[in-house]
C-alpha cells in the first residue's frame, strides 16, 4: 500500500521531547517498513496546534487526498492527536477522507475502524485527546492568569520603551517583568503623548516627524500612523498590565469585554502620568468621533464596499490600495488610496487616490469581456494550452537547436572514428576526437537540464469544472443590479493577480491569472486608459 505520513509539533518544547519530528518520522517509517508499505510523501508541520485546522501542510495533504489522481491510499500518523485534537475536526476530515477512500492510521493506537468495537475505541481515543487538550489549556490559562495578577509577563514582545528582565524567585524559578528601556526610547514615548495631547498633531503627522528625524521604530523600520495609534491607546505606559484582552480561539471574535480582562495596576514603571493618558483618550474620542474606543468586543465588522481592496496595489511603493472615504464637506466621494501613504506618510510614498466608481467600472468591463470569452465552449482549455506552449516556446527552440547540434557532433565523431579505424587518421585526429566528445558531453548535459524545465501540461477535469463555475459566478455578480462587494472581493482574489494604475501614463494594468497549486496555467495582462 502507498501512504503518506503526517507529523506535527505545536511548540519548541514538544520538539525536545518524545514527540519531536524525528521521533515521529522514525516510528512511522519503521511501522510502514514492517508492513511493506511505501511512503510516497511526508508532510511536516512545525509549530502548529491541532486545535485548529488552519495548518498549511495539513490542508495540502487533505487537498491532495481529494484529487482523483492521488498516489496514496492512507495517511499514517504517530498518534491520532497529531491529526486533530478537536473532535469535530476528527469527524469532519475523516468522513471527507473516507468518501475519497483514504484511511487515517495511527502507529501507536492501531484500529482499523471497520468493526463497531474499533469505531468505538477510536472515538474514545479522539474524545480523550480533546479532553486532554482542553484540560491542559485550562490549567495553563489558570497559571497564566495568576501570573498576570501578580504583574508578571506571560510572554510576547514588550511595548516600545520597555525591555524584559527576569527576576529570581528561588528554587531555580524565574519570572519575567517589564523594565524601562533606553532613555532615548522613553523620551520618544513621552514626546509622542505630548505632541498628541498638547500640540494637536495626529498619528500620521507624528509618524512623519519621527521618520524625518531618522528615528527607527521598534523593529528598526519606519513609523506608521497605526503604530502611533497603538502607543496612544496602550495602558502599559501608565504602569497598568492588561491580560486576557483577546480571544484567539474563536474566529472573528477577537476582543473580549473589558470585564474579562485581568488588570494589574503598578505592574511595572510608568512612562507617562495617568492624567496625560486620559487626556489623550478624550482627545481621541472627540477628534475621531469614537475613535478612542480601543476594541469592539464580539461585533461583526461591516462589509466593505471596496471589493478591489487588497487586490489593487500602488504603482510606486507596491502597498495595497485601501478604501478611503472623503469628508461629506468635500463631496463624500470614495477613493482607493495607497495604504503605505496612509500608514507611513508622504515620506514613504507620495499621495495617490483613484475614484472608486471609475476604477471598478473599468475593471468590471475588462474582466467581464475576458471571462465571457473564456466561458464559451472549450475556450478555457484552448487558452491554457496556448499559454503553456507560448511560455515554453523559447525552451522548445533551445532544445530543438541542441538536438540538431548533438546529432551533427555524433555524425562527425562517427566519421573521424571510421577514418581512424581505416588507417586514414592524421596526427591531430585524436585531439579533435577528444574535443568533440567533450563538447558532445556538455551539450547532452545542457539538453537534459533544459528538458526538465519543459513542464508537462496536465489539467484535471475537476479543476476546469471548478474554474468554469467560478467564472460563471463572477459574471453573474458583475451583471447583478445590486452588487455583492464581499463575494466580488473573494472571487476577484482568485482571478486577479495584479492590478495597478500607472500615475504618469494614467493607464490601468489588469492581470488575470489561473493557477493550479504552484503552476500558472493562464495569464493575460489587459491595459486600459483611465480617462
Amino acid at each position: 500500500m502507498r501512504v503518506v505520513s503526517y507529523v506535527r509539533v505545536s511548540s519548541d518544547r514538544q520538539a525536545e521531547k518524545e514527540l519531536s519530528i524525528p521521533a515521529q518520522l522514525k516510528a512511522i517509517r519503521q511501522f510502514c517498513q514492517e508492513r511493506g508499505w511505501i511512503i510516497v510523501r511526508e508532510y511536516i508541520e512545525k509549530g502548529k496546534s491541532a486545535k485548529t485546522d488552519d495548518r498549511p501542510e495539513f490542508q495540502k495533504m487533505i487537498a491532495m487526498a481529494r484529487r482523483a489522481n492521488r498516489n496514496f491510499d492512507a495517511i499514517v500518523v504517530h498518534k491520532f492527536d497529531r491529526f486533530a485534537r478537536n473532535r469535530d475536526h476528527h469527524v469532519f476530515y475523516k468522513y471527507l477522507l473516507a468518501q475519497c477512500g483514504v484511511k487515517v492510521i495511527s502507529v501507536t493506537e492501531q484500529t482499523e475502524a471497520e468493526t463497531p468495537q474499533d469505531k468505538l475505541l477510536e472515538g474514545i481515543l479522539e474524545v480523550a485527546s480533546e479532553f486532554f487538550n482542553a484540560n491542559l489549556a485550562a490549567e495553563v490559562k489558570k497559571g497564566m492568569a495568576q501570573n498576570a495578577k501578580q504583574g508578571f509577563n506571560n510572554g510576547g514582545t514588550p511595548p516600545y520603551g520597555y525591555r524584559t528582565e527576569y527576576i529570581a524567585l528561588g528554587n531555580q524559578r524565574t519570572k519575567a517583568v517589564w523594565v524601562l528601556g533606553p532613555r532615548e526610547e522613553v523620551d520618544i514615548v513621552r514626546w509622542i503623548f505630548h505632541q498628541y495631547a498638547y500640540e494637536n498633531k495626529g498619528y500620521r503627522k507624528i509618524a512623519s516627524e519621527l521618520n524625518a528625524k531618522g528615528i527607527p521604530a521598534q523593529k528598526g523600520g519606519k513609523w506608521s500612523a497605526s503604530t502611533i495609534r497603538a502607543i496612544i491607546y496602550n495602558e502599559a505606559y501608565i504602569g497598568r498590565r492588561c491580560w486576557n484582552k483577546q480571544d484567539y480561539q474563536t474566529k472573528g471574535k477577537k476582543w473580549r469585554d473589558r470585564s474579562e480582562w485581568i488588570i494589574t495596576e503598578n505592574a511595572h514603571p510608568a512612562i507617562i502620568t495617568k492624567e496625560l493618558f486620559e487626556l489623550c483618550q478624550e482627545k481621541a474620542k472627540s477628534k475621531w468621533n469614537g475613535g478612542g474606543e480601543t476594541h469592539k468586543p464580539f461585533k461583526t465588522t461591516a462589509t466593505s464596499p471596496f471589493w478591489l481592496r487588497g487586490v489593487m496595489v500602488c504603482d510606486k511603493c507596491g502597498s495595497r490600495m485601501v478604501g478611503n472615504s472623503a469628508s461629506s464637506k468635500t463631496g463624500g466621494h470614495r477613493y482607493y488610496t495607497c495604504g503605505g501613504y496612509l500608514r507611513k506618510g508622504k515620506e514613504f510614498c507620495p499621495y495617490i487616490a483613484w475614484r472608486k466608481e471609475r476604477v471598478e467600472e473599468i475593471v468590471k468591463n475588462k474582466l467581464r469581456t475576458t471571462l465571457l470569452r473564456l466561458s464559451m465552449d472549450n475556450q478555457l482549455e484552448e487558452e491554457i494550452k496556448l499559454y503553456h506552449n507560448e511560455k515554453n516556446k523559447h525552451i522548445i527552440a533551445q532544445v530543438s537547436n541542441l538536438e540538431a547540434e548533438i546529432n551533427f557532433l555524433r555524425r562527425r565523431i562517427q566519421s573521424v572514428e571510421e577514418d581512424m579505424q581505416a588507417g586514414r587518421a592524421k596526427p591531430y585526429h585524436q585531439d579533435m576526437l577528444n574535443e568533440m566528445n567533450q563538447e558532445l558531453a556538455e551539450k547532452t548535459a545542457e539538453h537534459s537540464k533544459l528538458s526538465l524545465h519543459l513542464e508537462p501540461l496536465h489539467v484535471s477535469e475537476e479543476f476546469i469544472a471548478a474554474v468554469k463555475y467560478d467564472i460563471q459566478t463572477m459574471i453573474a455578480l458583475l451583471d447583478a443590479d445590486a452588487p455583492n462587494p464581499q463575494m466580488l472581493h473573494t472571487l476577484a482574489g482568485k482571478f486577479i493577480s495584479n492590478l495597478f494604475i500607472q500615475r504618469e501614463t494614467r493607464k490601468l494594468y489588469l492581470t488575470i491569472q489561473f493557477r493550479n497549486d504552484d503552476m500558472i496555467l493562464y495569464e493575460k495582462t489587459i491595459v486600459a486608459n483611465w480617462e
